[in-house]
């Protein structure tokens, strides 16, 4: 692999790593820090809080994966890594499905369909947000429950000898990218589709709704119009580092099967860029976090500002 594009991969990768570290600890302080006041926390403010706190994980084991190159090194003879691998992946699949969450948690709340059944969960979404939250981290375990039995083979060390079996040497576990691969793919589609929905459904109430004010001429609703257009911004974005991460997470576990560095590098940016890249959105679409976060920059100015002014009358 060329220096030079190694260099720029490893670059972009550990820049969009610690972006989404900081973007993700920002939410989580702001939100926490708004508990902690005494004040209430919304649906969204939970389900935010908490993707925040997934999403901080998963970068985190990222930035390990890079430093140690744990999925590019050859695997030792240790049972300590069946049981990281369940973590990794449960962090991975918890991510996604809180994720869908949000989005499902979006669409019920700004969608205006007259369907009894909808009408009721839309009633009742705020109070069913924590269960959904539990709900989806179970079914994360769950699904990297197979990563025990299909991710990992006892192979054997050659020793050269004239007299050993194909058993001869000391075992050690080798990784099965494929297999993980399938076990990543099936985790992962049901909460992508389930997202699809939520999307499709919110994209077509908005629109909808849009047909009959601009038919009515009413400008009544149109500051509700211009927020349920912001939010189907986000969730469109959303949708598209949803997608953008379930391709390179997949053709990730490929390129290392197919020991491809170039190509392994290039999909880890794509992977590292949606938790990191999609909290630009949340931060962008919340009135709240922005809002804390430029009081909060205008204040860090204000102190550098003082600060600096104190040297110079001090070397005056």
């Amino acid at each position: 692999m060329n220096l030079i594009a190694f260099l720029f991969f490893f670059a972009v990768h550990w820049f969009l790593i610690f972006l989404g570290f900081l973007l993700n600890l920002l939410i989580v302080m702001i939100n926490l820090t708004w508990w902690l006041k005494g004040k209430a926390l919304q649906s969204i403010d939970i389900i935010m809080t908490s993707l925040g706190s997934v999403r901080i994980l998963l970068l985190s084991i990222y930035l390990l994966g890079t430093l140690i190159d744990y999925f590019i090194a050859p695997v030792e003879n240790s049972e300590s890594h069946l049981s990281l691998i369940i973590v990794v992946m449960s962090v991975v699949f918890c991510s996604l499905w809180w994720g869908t969450v949000l989005g499902v948690f979006y669409c019920v709340k700004i969608t205006t369909y007259r369907n009894h059944l909808f009408m009721r969960l839309k009633m009742n979404i705020s109070s069913m947000v924590p269960w959904m939250l539990i709900g989806s981290m179970v079914i994360s375990m769950i699904s990297s429950l197979p990563c025990l039995w299909g991710t990992y083979s006892v192979k054997f060390t050659h020793i050269d000898s004239g007299n050993t079996s194909n058993n001869d040497g000391m075992p050690y576990l080798k990784i099965q990218h494929l297999n993980l691969m399938l076990i990543t793919f099936a985790g992962s589609i049901l909460p992508l589709l389930i997202f699809c929905v939520s999307i499709y459904l919110l994209i077509a109430s908005v629109l909808k709704h849009t047909r009959n004010m601009n038919s009515n001429n009413s400008e009544f609703s149109k500051p509700q119009m211009e927020a349920h257009k912001s939010a189907l911004i986000t969730m469109v974005s959303f949708l598209f580092f949803y997608l953008l991460y379930f391709v390179n997470s997949n053709l990730l576990i490929l390129s290392l099967h197919i020991k491809k560095p170039i190509f392994t590098y290039l999909c880890s940016v794509g992977v590292s860029s949606y938790p990191s890249l999609h909290s630009i959105i949340l931060i962008a679409s919340n009135v709240k976090l922005k809002r804390s976060i430029i009081s909060a920059l205008r204040a860090i100015l204000t102190i550098m500002f003082s600060i600096r002014m104190c040297k110079k009358d001090s070397l005056v």
